[in-house]
């Protein structure tokens, strides 16, 4: 076979597994994002070994990754947080520094360093987003508090992420003061670009319905969102910070911008979900050093995934609401226990960062997997019980 025609082979597996990965998910009730690691897995050096990872195959995983990021940030529902008042902010904030302050100590227990403070503590909002519009909770009290909860903690994390890469090349100096004045900078500029485009938007609304569109034709609006996000991840790397806090500070930028940010959202969404979402957790998959684990290490994930649900629970039963049920509380927890993209990010970083091996990393990973599938279905299961005993 001749290489310009070899070179299409990898694409078509990728987006074969794309398909095959959501049917068998539904087949299976497990979350897509396992499945298609499985998959990858599967594909990849440690299973029957038709896909390997290149440049171009890395490019694609790299940008589904940005994209995922970025369309997290935009689903912070800052009119929600508008409503609900400044004081509506305190309960997820003391949710998530009481969860923060439990990881750092079932961390110190159990031996792990900064990266696996953040493995602990890790939080995002992907996944608690699809299983609260699949249980019809995400418009709830309970939805509500979880992404806000989940928004922040994904943010902080993000901050943790950098603050590591600050302090991981040594005691504090010269080029680390300098990297410091640069992040500092990056947020001053980030301030400054909200404002400008808060104003271009006040003077030229009719800017905004151009983008935000339902009738479209030339999908500017998509282009537009796309282009903010480069922007951002572009200053992010002039700062010397990993690039997913550009992307998600872009995203978080444009849903506070946009008052009617939905219509912009699902088609960021469909571009995003339909191709390069999926073959980020294929090429995580593929990229999985099986091989790395042993009875050990599995042991390991297993407690670490243990200590993580406790590090969020516990703080969703102490700091709620007053007049929250305890079913609400747990299911808060348990959610909030479902950060798989963000797992894997921080073990590929420390990783980089030379602050973890290839085991370790391996190890993190299958946490992230485990609190992923065991948590969700958890949450699942105290719906329904609730719904049968209301009936």
């Amino acid at each position: 076979m001749m290489a310009h025609e070899s070179r299409w082979i990898p694409l078509i597996l990728l987006l074969s597994a794309s398909i095959v990965g959501p049917l068998a998910a539904v087949r299976l009730r497990l979350p897509t994002a396992v499945v298609l690691m499985l998959i990858g897995i599967g594909l990849g050096p440690a299973g029957i070994g038709v896909l390997t990872d290149s440049p171009n195959i890395s490019f694609l995983s790299e940008f589904g990754f940005l994209v995922l990021l970025f369309m997290a940030g935009m689903e912070i529902d800052f009119d929600a947080i508008r409503a609900a008042g400044r004081t509506a902010l305190w309960v997820p904030l003391l949710v998530v520094a009481g969860i923060f302050l439990c990881s750092g100590i079932g961390a110190k227990l159990l031996g792990l360093n900064g990266i696996g403070v953040l493995v602990v503590a890790a939080m995002a909002v992907g996944m608690p987003l699809a299983v609260l519009k699949e249980t019809g909770q995400a418009s709830a009290p309970l939805g509500r508090h979880v992404m806000l909860t989940g928004s922040l903690g994904e943010f902080f994390c993000i901050l943790g992420i950098t603050a590591l890469e600050l302090t991981s090349s040594g005691p504090m100096g010269f080029h680390t003061l300098i990297h410091i004045l640069k992040i500092s900078a990056l947020f001053v500029m980030f301030v400054l670009i909200l404002r400008w485009v808060r104003a271009l938007v006040w003077w030229h609304p009719e800017l905004l319905r151009r983008l935000i569109g339902r009738h479209d034709v030339a999908e500017l609006g998509v282009r537009v969102g796309l282009a903010v996000m480069l922007l951002f991840v572009f200053l992010s790397a002039l700062a010397g910070v990993e690039p997913i806090l550009g992307a998600f500070i872009g995203g978080a930028l444009l849903g506070f911008v946009l008052r009617d940010k939905h219509t912009l959202e699902s088609k960021i969404g469909a571009l995003g979900n339909g191709l390069f979402i999926p073959i980020f957790f294929i090429v995580v998959g593929v990229r999985f050093d099986a091989r790395a684990l042993d009875l050990q290490s599995i042991k390991s994930a297993l407690v670490i995934a243990s200590v993580a649900g406790l590090a969020k629970i516990l703080p969703s039963l102490i700091f709620a609401r007053k007049g929250t049920s305890l079913r609400d509380r747990l299911g808060a927890g348990f959610l909030l226990c479902a950060p798989l993209t963000l797992v894997v990010a921080i073990a590929a970083i420390g990783r980089n960062l030379q602050l973890i091996d290839g085991q370790t990393q391996a190890c993190f990973v299958l946490v992230g997997v485990l609190v992923s599938v065991v948590f969700p279905v958890l949450f699942k299961l105290l719906v329904r019980n609730r719904e049968q005993a209301a009936h």
